[in-house]
């Protein structure tokens, strides 16, 4: 199955701000007051879910979203009162889940970093970093987008990890839409497939098999375990999601921290904690020493890809 890779998009809406963070969208008509094309217009037919959106408004970053469903056509929304009052009623809008900035971002502050990274076309912002009214939904380069993320994880960290786990969140369902609707896939693995991203089904079954505890707390009542999947639901190809190698049967608290990247496993069991996780785990009574057991083979190959992909620590080569 083709993975969708993510784009970054730049929405100047100053005027409709308010309204479109708290309804959870972006909205624009189709084309321009005389009736010609816009191509920021057109380029809201062009999002996707999983898309990462940066708002701007007057003169700063205050939310990035995360696209979270296909463009389709609607009417001006009722929130805009006057705004656009020579617009026409209606237009396109995209579904956006927003994550406010605790610490708003000025782009004029880092503008020059910004300014080379802009695009030559359409560009949201001038070259004096004030904004370009006459953009309203911009393509940006992942070079821009990323640049975006790490001045804003300066004075947010936290919004932007929820950035990143509702993008991984809506690739994931993406890619459950796209199970459900496949033809050649019978109903009968379709539904084991869907019932394996939460932990369900014949991969609860098969992981049990392997994995009758939790590694870190060694509770093995199975109502009080989740069976996790190494190498992530949204990344595994169908076979590794029913792949009882690939999981581990870990108590709730602990599967968050590993399906988060907070902590994941050395080949020869040794825990290893994101430095920022290590004074959960001690509150919660886990040793940061601790040796959980050897795996298996295949397990060891999915525990490369949770090191290498998944955690936000550092491990040893």
């Amino acid at each position: 199955m083709s993975k969708y890779a993510p784009r970054f998009w730049w929405v100047n809406h100053k005027q409709t701000f308010k309204a479109e963070v708290e309804g959870g969208y972006i909205w624009s008509p189709k084309a321009n007051q005389n009736g010609a094309r816009n191509q920021t217009y057109d380029n809201l037919t062009l999002v996707q879910s999983g898309d990462i959106v940066v708002s701007y408004a007057d003169t700063l970053i205050k939310t990035i979203g995360i696209v979270t469903g296909a463009h389709h056509e609607a009417p001006k929304p009722e929130a805009f009162g006057l705004v656009g009052e020579n617009w026409s009623n209606i237009g396109w809008l995209v579904p956006v889940e927003w994550v406010l900035l605790k610490a708003p971002l000025s782009p004029k502050a880092h503008i020059v970093l910004i300014q080379p990274l802009l695009p030559v076309k359409n560009s949201p912002l001038q070259a004096s970093g004030n904004g370009n009214q006459g953009c309203y939904l911009a393509h940006i380069s992942l070079e821009l987008g990323h640049l975006i993320l790490q001045l804003a994880k300066m004075g947010d960290s936290s919004a932007v990890q929820i950035i990143s786990e509702l993008k991984m969140q809506t690739l994931a369902d993406e890619q459950q839409r796209a199970i459900e609707s496949a033809a050649d896939t019978p109903e009968t693995v379709k539904e084991q497939l869907i019932r394996a991203r939460c932990g369900q089904g014949l991969f609860r079954q098969k992981v049990l098999a392997i994995e009758p505890r939790c590694r870190l707390t060694g509770v093995d009542d199975q109502s009080f375990l989740i069976a996790s999947h190494i190498r992530p639901w949204r990344d595994c190809e169908n076979d590794e999601r029913l792949d009882g190698n690939n999981g581990l049967m870990l108590a709730p608290h602990v599967d968050k921290l590993f399906d988060r990247g907070w902590i994941s496993f050395e080949d020869s069991g040794d825990l290893l904690v994101a430095k920022v996780a290590e004074p959960v785990l001690e509150a919660w009574g886990i040793k940061l020493s601790i040796n959980v057991g050897t795996f298996t083979a295949k397990q060891v190959a999915y525990l490369a890809y949770h090191r290498k992909v998944v955690f936000r620590g550092k491990h040893s080569v």
